[in-house]
């Protein structure tokens, strides 16, 4: 899963290119202030062709004045327990909540008994959770 964050101080913007690009590709208007959800697969944070984008005219292109628009790709297993803060004057931080990831994938092993998805499941929350220090505020 990937999502979209700023990664400087002065918050979250896209560039009007980008969304002239957007609203071309989908036939969507984004206005930046309403649309911009915090977190869930509906955030334009997660959307594909936001993401695309971003991938291939890049941050600089993509982000609007005073932002750095960043993307983070994360293990699916923390699909339901992310959530974007704001840091400080706009930097933001990706917060995963590992403990609920955990007392889920232990919930589905228990009703399951899928051993090896448990296993799987717990191994990419373990790996993701080495490389999380650095998103948090």
């Amino acid at each position: 899963m990937k999502v979209l964050y700023n990664n400087c101080y002065g918050g979250f913007c896209f560039s009007d290119a980008f969304l002239a690009e957007y609203k071309t590709r989908t036939g969507q208007t984004i206005e930046n202030y309403k649309t911009i959800f915090r977190r869930g697969r509906q955030s334009i944070r997660c959307d594909p062709v936001a993401i695309a984008i971003v991938e291939e005219k890049g941050s600089e292109w993509a982000s609007g004045s005073h932002s750095s628009i960043a993307i983070h790709e994360f293990p699916a297993v923390f699909d339901r327990y992310w959530e974007i803060e704001e840091c400080e004057d706009g930097d933001e931080g990706i917060h995963f909540n590992i403990s609920d990831a955990f007392a889920d994938i232990l919930h589905t092993f228990m009703e399951t008994r899928d051993l090896p998805a448990l296993e799987s499941q717990y191994a990419a929350i373990m790996d993701a959770k080495k490389s999380m220090a650095y998103l948090s505020c």
